[in-house]
């Protein structure tokens, strides 16, 4: 038997009191090990390890992460007191020289007329100089306010916030010059401004803006961002000169216009904001100036979403973007918002558009695609992916607008959702893999005089994607 599994064996026959204080136990172990391995537990059950033996009394007090959890508990008047007592206590004792590197609070619902004092347990986590900070609350308590007072930190570098009310200045950062990741999810923000030097990553999911004008995200350092889904108006972006990958998904916003469905103008007055300046006072891009310096980005919007529609008639130049995916709010009229995109992208080379929802008649028109004036800045287009779940009309407009507009490209792949009514794999590959074979659709105008390279087209399911 060798030494290792000699090893294994006495650990194995061993009472838990040789474990813990034994010579070959974990007691052995350096300090620093063991409140590492402490701070994988919730507080009560860190603090409780005060009774194993001498040694341990104290090492609770030093733990680097703190975790006062209480997710799918329902707290009442008299739980929350109690919580409120032993967290406070907790601070109180815990060894101030030890650095603390995270502090998480992750709370169920609490029913009372007394909230969880998570505004204190913040400031005193930052007091410690701790990095990482987060508070994850249940929906079910419809927001908890945050302090409208900044946050003040030269050690925060990672801040989660999920389910809280945000007022005031609580987001001005300028007082946090090493926080580089804000994460947001669930959360009401009824403020002016999301402002930091510092941020590198943002992630907004699921958020309320609740302001009357638009909120103004102010982050020049951004090279990540995420806004998925968010309610309330779209927020305003300035500048991100250093911003790599964007992704932008409009769902449920204020931002909607019947007009975009095909249907009525929701606004019952006499003014369409879609129809004309943005109403925002500087007449600027809400979205797409901020976005213009990205290397990749993927803009998702519901067909009653006009904001990337009305950012165009201020388009920029995406001077530095290489891929882009749309879905269906670019197939609008004639194309016009891709068409406007391809000629704002000169160093583009992946387009990919998705068209997973149907699309309304009176969004893909009967127009002849004529070439306008200003030609494609897009010259190094090398793959199109177009996603959707049955080859139809709206597909063969996609490839008819762009061979009209001399844009030929290297390899063009259908990939077809596993949802599609006609089956996988129904279509091959030689179906439109020549120029011979895309058909002359109705209202796309004469056919063009073609000397030009074949469009090669690749067929795959979704599932061969991956």
């Amino acid at each position: 038997m060798s030494l290792e599994q000699e090893a294994v064996s006495r650990r194995r026959n061993a009472t838990p009191e040789a474990i813990i204080g034994g010579g070959d136990g974990i007691d052995v172990l350096p300090d620093e090990i063991l409140q590492h391995v402490l701070s994988f537990l919730p507080v009560p059950e860190a603090v409780q390890t005060c009774v194993l033996a001498r040694r341990w009394q104290h090492l609770w007090k030093s733990m680097p992460v703190l975790r006062v959890t209480g997710e799918g508990w329902i707290l009442n008047r008299r739980g929350v007191r109690k919580l409120n007592k032993f967290v406070n206590h907790l601070l109180l004792l815990r060894d101030r020289t030890a650095p603390l590197h995270t502090c998480e609070v992750e709370l169920g619902t609490f029913r009372s007329q007394d909230d969880p004092q998570i505004n204190l347990w913040i400031r005193h986590a930052l007091l410690c100089q701790a990095q990482v900070l987060s508070v994850h609350l249940s929906r079910d308590n419809n927001s908890f306010d945050l302090e409208d007072l900044p946050l003040v930190s030269r050690h925060l570098t990672r801040l989660e916030l999920c389910n809280v009310m945000l007022n005031g200045n609580i987001l001005n950062f300028s007082r946090c010059p090493a926080l580089e990741e804000l994460w947001m999810r669930d959360c009401y923000i009824a403020l002016d401004v999301i402002l930091s030097q510092s941020v590198k990553r943002l992630t907004i999911l699921d958020c309320m803006f609740y302001q009357n004008a638009r909120t103004r995200i102010s982050i020049p350092s951004l090279v990540t961002l995420e806004f998925t889904e968010c309610w309330g108006r779209t927020p305003f972006l300035e500048s991100m000169p250093s911003l790599v990958t964007g992704s932008v998904k409009l769902t449920n916003c204020d931002d909607c216009c019947g007009k975009e469905a095909g249907s009525s103008c929701f606004n019952v007055s006499n003014t369409c904001e879609n129809c004309g300046a943005n109403n925002d006072g500087n007449g600027d891009c809400v979205l797409l100036n901020g976005l213009s310096e990205a290397k990749s980005l993927e803009l998702i919007a519901k067909p009653g979403v006009f904001i990337f529609r009305r950012d165009l008639m201020r388009c920029p130049t995406f001077s530095k973007l290489k891929t882009l995916l749309l879905n269906e709010w670019c197939m609008k009229t004639n194309l016009s918002a891709l068409i406007c995109l391809l000629q704002h992208t000169p160093v583009l080379d992946k387009l990919t558009i998705q068209l997973c929802e149907a699309i309304n008649s009176q969004m893909v028109t009967k127009e002849s695609y004529n070439p306008i004036e200003l030609p494609f800045a897009t010259k190094k287009l090398k793959v199109m992916e177009i996603k959707c779940e049955t080859i139809d009309e709206k597909v063969h407009k996609i490839l008819a607008v762009l061979d009209t507009y001399g844009i030929h490209i290297g390899q063009i792949n259908i990939h077809r959702s596993i949802g599609s009514s006609e089956g996988i794999g129904s279509w091959t590959s030689s179906t439109l893999e020549s120029e011979q074979a895309l058909p002359h659709i109705s209202g796309a105008g004469p056919p063009q005089p073609r000397s030009q390279s074949k469009l090669p087209l690749t067929e795959r399911s979704a599932s061969e994607h991956d």
